[in-house]
This record gives C-alpha cells, structure tokens and sequence, in this order.
C-alpha cells in the first residue's frame, strides 16, 4: 500500500516538475524588450521636457494686440454714428425709348402727310365735280369756251398748271393785300373815333 502512495506521489511530482520546464522554456522563448522600453522611457521625458519649456518658446504681441484694440474702438464708434446717405435720381433715357419716340415722330410725320393728300384729293375731287357741272348747264358761248380750255390744257399741260398756280398766288396775294388795306383803315377809324375826328377832317 506505500509503495502504490509513493508510486502516485513520485509520479505528480515528476508531472509538476515538467510543467515548471516548460513555462520556463515559454518564458526564455520571449524576446527581450528591455532596450524599447529604455528608448521609449527616453522619448517621454525629452516630449516631458519640451512642454514644460514650451511657454517660455510662446511670445505674447502685447503692441500689436493693443493698436488692434484701439483700431476697433475706433471703428465702433464709427459705426455707430448715422451715414447721411445722398441720394441722386439721374434719368437715362435707354435706345428703346428713343426709337419708340422717333417711331412716333415718323408716324405722326405720316399722318399729316395723309391728311395733306386726303385734303388736296378731296379739293381735286370738288373741282372736278364743278367742271362737270360747267360742261353740263354752260349756255353754249360758255361750253366754247370750256372747249378751248381744254384745248389749251392738252397742247401744253406743265404750262397750264403753272400758269393756274400764278395766277392763284397773284388772286391770293391780293385778297391778303386787300385784308390789310381794310384792318388798317379800320384802325385810323378807331383812332379817329378815339381823337374825335371824322374820317377825312384835317386837324385844326
């Protein structure tokens, strides 16, 4: 019966001690990081060291944050007054409108042409209508005359027009004559009437 216990006993010991060599041969298979762990413990303390230095590295603009200051007070109190604004109405007329206005012009133009070609169409047709009626109730002598009229008018119908529109102006050259003569011995009646005197008396 001991000899079995010593058996069992000799046996878990010889199992324990295998198991000792075998994590002591996974720990000697590890590498050895000593030397990282060294060189990353050296860059700690250069980063450690650079942060405490780094705000005697940092210079503050005292000047330049101060004429910033000034600069905008000045410009606030700027802002702050109300701008008298100058407002000039110019009129520009555009092209549109100019050609709209010379479109008007042209076609009022127009117009008084038409009137002027309508009016002297309508006096050529009232004319007409009277000769007509002169060749229709002339008494003989007369539609002889009319005859020779027209004789006149065909030999030569530039000079017969020409000498219709002298002899128009002369008629109405006359009649305008004639008018004046008449407003001015109206005005020496006036005055006469106005002095006291009769048309014709000499002043005494």
């Amino acid at each position: 019966m001991s000899e079995v216990l010593l058996d069992t006993i000799v046996r878990k010991v010889e199992a324990q001690d295998k198991k000792q060599d075998d994590l002591q041969k996974q720990v000697d298979s590890f590498h050895d990081h000593s030397e990282t762990l060294k060189n990353i413990n050296v860059r700690l303390d250069t980063t450690e060291a650079e942060i405490q230095d780094l705000p005697k590295k940092i210079s503050f603009p005292l000047l330049e944050m101060t004429w910033l200051t000034n600069a905008l007070e000045k410009n606030s109190k700027i802002n702050s007054r109300p701008i008298k604004a100058e407002v000039r109405h110019e009129h520009h007329l555009s092209s549109p409108i100019w050609t709209l206005i010379a479109m008007s012009l042209v076609i009022i133009g127009l117009l008084f042409v038409e009137y002027y070609t309508w009016f002297q169409a309508n006096q050529h047709k009232e004319n007409d209508i009277k000769y007509r009626y002169l060749q229709v109730f002339q008494p003989p002598d007369g539609k002889k005359f009319l005859h020779q009229l027209d004789s006149q008018y065909t030999s030569n119908p530039d000079q017969f027009i020409k000498d219709v529109i002298q002899q128009e102006k002369i008629e109405l050259d006359s009649f305008e004559d004639f008018q004046r003569a008449q407003e001015n011995q109206q005005e020496i009646n006036d005055i006469n009437k106005k002095w006291g005197r009769k048309p014709g008396q000499k002043a005494h």
